[in-house]
């Protein structure tokens, strides 16, 4: 075989997951551990930033994560804190 003619296999994709899938992974991961929170500890109430701080989020991050479990119904926004629904 001659190495000088060999062609170079082409190189496989590091990863088959889309661009912006590791930040759904990421996010659904941040929705499912707040909700579990939130259903852990009966009477929480948090406001966005104590939110953010309680789970070292970023605050656009964590906006966002609280917008989906008010989308969800599983959140309402009372005053300024996020609390279940059912105990709104």
């Amino acid at each position: 075989m001659n190495l000088t003619s060999a062609k170079p296999e082409p190189s496989m994709p590091e990863s088959t997951e889309s661009p912006g899938s590791e930040h759904i992974t990421v996010f659904a991961d941040a929705v499912r551990r707040v909700r579990a929170e939130f259903l852990e500890m009966p009477g929480l109430r948090l406001t966005a930033a104590q939110a953010a701080r309680l789970w070292a989020f970023d605050a656009a991050f964590c906006n966002e994560v609280l917008a989906s479990l008010v989308n969800a119904r599983f959140l309402v926004c009372t005053r300024g804190a996020f609390v279940r629904a059912t105990e709104a």
